[in-house]
C-alpha cells in the first residue's frame, strides 16, 4: 500500500535527474502529460522541473499559474520507490529554457516496486498462434505473465503456446516462450492470460519503461 509522508521527506526521493510525469489539469476532464526533469528545489519555496519546449507552445494560449499539477515519479531508493503528489503551478519561465516552478506540496505518497508488481499498462500488440496473428491490446504485465485483450475471437485453448509483439520487445529476451493460462469472454471482445515458461528477467530498463507506461495509462 501506498505511504503517506510529510514535505519533510521529499528531498529523501526527488534527486537531481530524475525523469517525472507532469499533468496539468485545467479541469475533471482536460488534462495534458509531458515528461520533465527533476532539477532541484528551494526550501519552502518551490520546486524546479525541466520541461520540454512541447509544453509551452501547447499551452501557449493559457494561464499557466496555479493550475493545479500532478507529479509521479521513479525514485533513485534501493527498492525505486514510484512517488507521486498533486501541487500547484507558480509559473513557467521560456528562456533560456523551459523550466516549470512548482509550489512545495504539504504532503506526498511513496509505494516501493516489488518484483512481482502486476503493472497495469495500455499498448499495442500482437499475439501470434500458429499462423493466425491477432491484434490488441496489451493490458498488464509482470514477470510471470501478462494479459491481452482482442475483439476477434480466439481459435486457441488454454495449453496453447503463443508468441506476443510488443513495444516491451526490446527489454525482453529475444526467446520468452509462453502459452494461453486462461480465456474470458469480456462485454466487448476478449481477455486473455498469457503465461510466461519462466520468469523473465527485470531489469532496471524494463522496470522504468513499465513504470511510463503505467504513467502514461493513468494506472499510477
Amino acid at each position: 500500500m501506498p505511504s503517506t509522508h510529510t514535505k519533510e521527506d521529499l528531498n529523501k526521493f526527488l534527486i537531481g535527474g530524475i525523469k517525472l510525469s507532469v499533468t496539468l489539469e485545467f479541469g475533471p476532464i482536460e488534462k495534458y502529460t509531458y515528461p520533465a526533469t527533476f532539477i532541484g528545489l528551494k526550501e519552502g519555496a518551490f520546486l524546479l522541473l525541466d520541461v520540454p519546449i512541447r509544453l509551452i507552445e501547447e499551452q501557449a494560449l493559457r494561464k499557466l499559474d496555479n493550475i493545479d499539477v500532478v507529479i509521479r515519479g521513479i525514485s533513485k531508493t534501493d527498492l525505486g520507490h514510484v512517488i507521486a503528489f498533486k501541487t500547484t503551478a507558480l509559473f513557467v519561465q521560456q528562456r533560456p529554457s523551459p523550466l516549470l516552478f512548482l509550489r512545495i506540496p504539504a504532503s506526498f505518497v511513496s509505494k516501493p516496486v516489488r518484483e512481482h508488481e502486476r503493472y497495469k499498462i495500455e499498448l499495442d500488440c500482437t499475439l501470434t498462434h500458429e499462423n493466425d496473428v491477432y491484434e490488441g491490446t496489451l493490458v498488464d504485465f509482470s514477470i510471470s505473465g501478462c494479459g491481452f485483450t482482442s475483439l476477434v475471437e480466439p481459435e486457441f485453448e488454454v495449453g496453447d503456446v503463443v508468441s506476443f509483439s510488443s513495444p516491451l520487445d526490446e527489454y525482453l529476451e529475444a526467446e520468452h516462450p509462453c502459452s494461453i493460462a486462461n480465456i474470458k469472454k469480456l462485454h466487448k471482445g476478449w481477455m486473455i492470460g498469457i503465461k510466461f515458461t519462466s520468469e523473465v528477467a527485470l531489469s532496471n530498463e524494463l522496470k522504468v519503461q513499465l513504470l511510463e507506461y503505467s504513467f502514461a495509462s493513468g494506472n499510477l
